[in-house]
């Protein structure tokens, strides 16, 4: 391991449920791309225009004619639905879960290394080791480690770090996920 990821890195946070519905969104976006609403839509639309295109085929037999028609309509609002309604849905969801797990909203320190993560509350002391996790997700304001073995999610905030202290916690992330790690992705939504 390089020299400069010796040293651990420590910051003392306490997150809030906007904090771990970016984060459940930054890592939903990049883990999946199949499951991005844009794709899910353009999907959707395709089987729409799909049907659509069958209804001039279709002219003499109405049952047909109406099969098609109900395939095209039934699939141009679900592309809609999954374009409008898929972010509301999926920000629901995360905050259910934060709401539901009241250990992630307690004020913790959190110590990191080139091997692991140790989360202290006053509740709790949780090792988390990179080796568990599939995916880190950057952003501006924060890191999003997911696939962990006692947190699924792990929220690093980098809102409030000194600028030294960011980067070095960047540099360690990109590190420790070489080859797991992404970008940001796009804030408001997801696509």
């Amino acid at each position: 391991m390089p020299k400069q990821y010796d040293e651990p890195v420590s910051l003392k946070q306490t997150l809030t449920p906007e904090d771990y519905t970016e984060a459940f969104a930054q890592v939903a976006f990049f883990a999946a791309p199949m499951r991005r609403r844009s794709v899910r839509a353009l999907v959707c639309v395709t089987v729409a225009a799909v049907a659509a295109s069958f209804l001039p085929l279709c002219s003499g037999h109405g049952a047909a004619r109406a099969v098609a028609a109900a395939v095209a309509v039934v699939f141009a609002v679900a592309a809609a639905a999954v374009w409008f309604l898929g972010p509301v849905l999926e920000k629901r969801r995360a905050e259910k879960w934060f709401r539901s797990c009241p250990l992630a909203a307690l004020p913790s320190e959190i110590t990191l290394t080139g091997q692991s993560a140790v989360i202290v509350t006053s509740c709790e002391r949780l090792t988390e080791y990179w080796t568990d996790f599939t995916i880190c997700v950057e952003t501006d304001r924060l890191i999003a480690v997911a696939g962990g073995r006692e947190r699924f999610l792990l929220v690093l905030k980098k809102d409030g770090l000194p600028p030294e202290e960011a980067e070095k916690l960047s540099g360690l992330m990109r590190y420790v996920f070489d080859g797991r790690w992404a970008g940001t992705a796009p804030r408001k939504g997801g696509s």
